[in-house]
């Protein structure tokens, strides 16, 4: 059975919600589920959306590979704008968090020139 999309998206503000509060399994677990019951025909821009917080509980996780795929997934497909910056910003993280320091460090320098932050 179907869930509606003002589910979906109830169980995205209670994944956030755990992710703030440090209740990093509780909001991996949220996301998974939101996951596993998306529609294929849902909007690209929220598997997009899932990916990118199930990246940021992995980077909260220590999980710096985890967190690449699910940004690898957040991306695939997805014409990224300067709102979108804080992307670079999680994957220099999972980068570093691997021992990819010169990645790590492009990274930043991307996230950096899209959110307009001087070094």
């Amino acid at each position: 059975m179907p869930i509606a999309p003002e589910c979906r998206n109830t169980l995205h503000v209670l994944g956030y919600l755990f992710l703030r509060m440090g209740r990093n399994d509780s909001a991996r677990r949220t996301f998974s589920a939101l996951a596993a019951v998306l529609p294929p025909d849902a909007p690209r821009a929220e598997a997009s959306r899932v990916h990118r917080c199930l990246a940021a509980v992995a980077v909260a996780e220590g999980d710096g590979a985890a967190a690449l795929e699910h940004l690898h997934a957040a991306m695939d497909g997805v014409t990224l704008s300067s709102a979108d910056a804080a992307l670079h910003l999680l994957r220099a993280q999972a980068l570093w968090q691997q021992g990819r320091q010169d990645e790590a460090r492009t990274a930043m320098d991307t996230y950096r020139h899209m959110a307009g932050v001087q070094a």
